[in-house]
């Protein structure tokens, strides 16, 4: 019987030692796999993930905008909108097109809000915060705008802010009441308590 004992814990054991290698392998393919789908700064699309994670505006040198005229948009970016200049080239570095380009930039560099590019000639945005129907209507409008490339992407980057949910900031009165209320009841409590202490017979 302690035979079958021995044989069952050894079992158990080489079960636990096999689950233990089986998770740390799954754990190593999913780093390299994130590792892998990541673009470098080599490319189009990792030098515009690297500057939207410093700031609201991305220019690449070789975009079909001046770095005027996209000067320009740095007050037109913040509050939840994002906006790229990318070169044609970064058509080649995913596929789907433009749209596929900005949605790649949008996750690698995990944007919240809306962000509206340049890629190549070409608009496209994403948003986690405006229907995707009204989006692509947006784009469609803006590329039927006249003008240069710029100004194309200069009238979808202010229909995107129209359409921006915004923060409603201002003071939280509903989190300073029920804070409030919180901190007046555990003085009752701790008032209560010490009244009942000083009571006559009550223990010293």
């Amino acid at each position: 019987m302690a035979q079958y004992r021995v044989s069952w814990t050894v079992i158990l054991d080489g079960y636990r030692a096999v689950i233990r290698r089986l998770v740390l392998l799954l754990a190593v393919a999913l780093v390299a796999a994130a590792s892998a789908g990541a673009h470098g700064p080599a490319t189009a699309i990792g030098r515009a993930v690297e500057a939207l994670s410093q700031g609201d505006v991305s220019y690449d040198p070789l975009a079909a905008a001046s770095d005027v005229e996209a000067a320009g948009f740095e007050a037109l970016g913040g509050e939840g909108v994002a906006i790229a200049f990318l070169p044609e080239a970064a058509l080649t570095e995913v596929l789907g097109g433009p749209q596929a380009v900005v949605a790649e930039i949008a996750r690698e560099a995990a944007l919240d809000g809306s962000l509206v590019a340049l890629v190549g000639t070409q608009l496209a945005a994403v948003s986690d915060s405006i229907d995707a129907a009204r989006l692509a209507t947006l784009v469609r409008g803006a590329e039927g705008s006249q003008g240069s490339p710029a100004a194309r992407l200069e009238v979808l980057t202010r229909a995107v802010r129209a359409e921006q949910p915004q923060d409603e900031g201002g003071v939280p009165w509903n989190w300073i009441v029920a804070v409030a209320t919180i901190v007046l009841l555990a003085g009752a409590v701790v008032a209560r308590s010490r009244v009942r202490s000083r009571a006559p017979g009550s223990d010293p």
